[in-house]
This record gives structure tokens, C-alpha cells and sequence, in this order.
């Protein structure tokens, strides 16, 4: 069966429409799509705005907190240094102070010290004569001892000396007095024996001669101790004067 044209306009009409409509959805679509992307941009601009500003005001207090730091140190510097400054005039205004109030002192105190220097080389000198005077008396106290030492032998020396020479003297005059008795003894020994020799005589006896001997050679014997003890006396006497006792 054909159709009619009329049917056939009425079913292109309804074609057209209907893509018309499918282009109307989708250019609303595409503004919407642009709507919301513009939108976006405008808010993002906006928000970059904002972010921007917000950045540059960070910015300048975080710069200004640094400056401010920069300052405050050195106004903290500045002050240590002040602070130092007065610290050391105050120091040097006290020891000026204490110089000046205790100049006196320490004039005194170097007098004093002078003093006791002076004082001091005079002990040291005072000492040094003591000990030369100890030294001294040391010597002499040495020598004292040594004297008194030959004093003592001198005297032990010389009492024996005394003694010897007492008993010396003793023995000579011992034999001195032997000896007076023995010559006339003698004398009379020899008389008898030479008349008994001569035959001169009836009284004389036989033994008169060894008698006479015996008489002559005690003398002789007598005369050699006399001998002696005479140098024993002599040397005595040399001795006593070597050590200073006559």
C-alpha cells in the first residue's frame, strides 16, 4: 500500500523536531557545562584573589616579626654593651675610690715593709756575727779543751817527773850518805891491809885486803849510780823546762 504525501511530510516534520530537540538538550547541556566552568573560574579567581592578599599580609608580618627580632637584638646587644661599658667605668670609678682611700695605707703598709726588710738584714747580719762568734768560741772551746787536755798530761807528766825525781834525789842522797860512811871505812881497810902486807903489824887481819876490795869497788859502784841519778836529775830538769814547769 502506498502512503500518502501528506503522511510522509508529517513523519519528516516529526524527525526534524525531534532532533532539534536532541540539539536543544545538548547546546544546554554545553552552556550548562560552560555556566558551571566559568563559574569556577570566576570563584577560583576570586579565591586566588583572596589567597594572594592573605599571602602578601603573611608575608609582611612575618618580615616585620623579623625586623622586630633584628631590632630587639640589637637593642639586647646594644644594652649588654652599655651595660658592660658602665660595669667597667663603675669598676675603674672603684678602684680609683679604693686607690685613693687606701693610699695612705699602702704608703704605710711599704713603709712598714721597708722597716721590716731593714729590720730583717740587721738580724740576718746580727746572726751571721753570732754564729761567727760561735764559730769562734768553738774554736776556742776546741782549743781550751785541747790545753786543759795537755794541762792534765802535762800535769800527770809532771807529778810523775816530781815523783821520779823524789825518789831519784831520795836514792842519791841514800848513796851520797853510803858513800861518807864507806871512805873512812875504806881509808882504815886500806891502812890494815897494806900493814898486813907489811907485816907491820900483829893486829891487822888476813881479810883486811878483800875487805879494802870489797869497800873500793861498793865506791866505785857508789859513784857510777851517783853518776846517774846526777843526768836522771839533769834530763828531769830539761824536761820541766820544755814544758814550763821550773
Amino acid at each position: 500500500m502506498n502512503k500518502s504525501p501528506d503522511l510522509d511530510n508529517s513523519e519528516e516534520d516529526v524527525v526534524v523536531i525531534e532532533e532539534r530537540d536532541k540539539r536543544s538538550y545538548l547546546y544546554i547541556a554545553i552552556a550548562g557545562v560552560l555556566g558551571l566552568a566559568l563559574g569556577g573560574l570566576l570563584g577560583s579567581t576570586v579565591t586566588a584573589n583572596k589567597w594572594q592578599a592573605t599571602y602578601v599580609e603573611l608575608q609582611q608580618q612575618y618580615q616585620a616579626a623579623q625586623d622586630q627580632k633584628k631590632q630587639l637584638v640589637s637593642n639586647v646587644e646594644e644594652r649588654a654593651a652599655n651595660i658592660d661599658f658602665e660595669l667597667e667605668k663603675k669598676l675603674e670609678a672603684k678602684v680609683g675610690e679604693f686607690q685613693q682611700n687606701h693610699q695612705a695605707e699602702l704608703a704605710e703598709l711599704q713603709k712598714q715593709i721597708a722597716v721590716l726588710n731593714q729590720d730583717k738584714q740587721k738580724l740576718t747580719q746580727q746572726l751571721n756575727a753570732q754564729k761567727n762568734e760561735l764559730s769562734q768560741a768553738e774554736q776556742k772551746n776546741t782549743k781550751l779543751n785541747q790545753q786543759a787536755d795537755m794541762q792534765t798530761s802535762l800535769l800527770e807528766r809532771s807529778r810523775e817527773l816530781f815523783q821520779h825525781e823524789l825518789k831519784i834525789k831520795q836514792e842519791l842522797d841514800s848513796l851520797k850518805k853510803e858513800l861518807v860512811k864507806l871512805e873512812p871505812k875504806y881509808e882504815t881497810l886500806k891502812k890494815e891491809c897494806n900493814a898486813y902486807l907489811d907485816g907491820t903489824s900483829w893486829d891487822a887481819k888476813s881479810d883486811s885486803c878483800d875487805k879494802q876490795d870489797e869497800a873500793n869497788s861498793r865506791m866505785s859502784q857508789i859513784n857510777q849510780m851517783i853518776r846517774v841519778h846526777e843526768m836522771d836529775l839533769e834530763q828531769i830538769k830539761a824536761i820541766s823546762e820544755q814544758l814550763g814547769l821550773e
